[in-house]
């Protein structure tokens, strides 16, 4: 099953790199209700919460980091997320992606 996403997401990806020019967030995981708010956080303690993680974002990478955030949290609203956790860009500056993880608060 774990492979299953892990190749899933890494297609998704790769169509999503090859196919547009404008950055747009790549969402894979659960659904809820559409949330007026998201939270961004840079590291999983900082978050004062109790939460789970719903979702993986992915945008490709844009030097400019409002423009990454807005696009993550957009996302993340649309699936309805709390809030989203950056923690990484991957790869060089020409195909580098940012990714997050789109979490629920559980209270």
């Amino acid at each position: 099953m774990k492979a299953l996403k892990i190749r899933t997401l890494i297609i998704v990806f790769t169509l999503f790199l090859t196919s547009c020019a404008v950055p747009a967030a790549v969402y894979l995981g659960d659904t809820y209700p559409v949330t007026n708010n998201v939270d961004v956080y840079y590291d999983a303690k900082d978050v004062k919460h109790d939460y789970k993680v719903i979702g993986h974002l992915a945008i490709a990478y844009t030097e400019d980091s409002a423009v990454a955030k807005k696009l993550l949290s957009d996302k993340a609203k649309a699936q309805g997320a709390n809030g989203i956790i950056i923690f990484q860009v991957e790869g060089n500056n020409a195909n580098a992606t940012i990714r997050a993880d789109a979490i629920k608060y559980s209270n």
